[in-house]
């Protein structure tokens, strides 16, 4: 074990519990043994993001309570035709019906997680 004089580590040293008041400290891992939730008023991160790690991991913004990925029938992946007998690019009011579904389930996705308020 070290001495650790005015908040500064002389050399490597273990802090088995306490409190770090007003520090800064470079170049190490937080967390990687045991993570454990923190409470930040601002976070500022460079290179990649990644917001949890499986489906049901929730994510909330704009103080919206969190929310496991969605998933829905509608968010499926829908072709459109080149014809144009029904009317923008649609052969019959089908896939209308589906690209109205899709539009309603992200604007739904985008209010659910907080990134929409939904009305005014």
């Amino acid at each position: 074990m070290s001495d650790i004089s005015l908040g500064v580590a002389t050399s490597k040293a273990a802090i088995d519990s306490g409190t770090i008041t007003g520090a800064t400290i470079n170049n190490s891992v937080i967390g990687a043994t045991t993570p454990v939730a923190g409470t930040f008023t601002n976070l500022t991160a460079t290179g990649n993001v990644a917001l949890g790690d499986a489906t049901t991991d929730t994510v909330g913004f704009y103080g919206v309570a969190g929310i496991a990925q969605r998933a829905a029938a509608s968010q499926a992946a829908m072709t459109l035709t080149t014809a144009t007998t029904g009317g923008y690019g649609f052969t019959t009011t089908t896939g209308f019906s589906a690209m109205t579904a899709q539009l309603e389930e992200i604007r739904a996705a985008l209010v659910a997680f907080g990134m929409l308020k939904g009305s005014a």
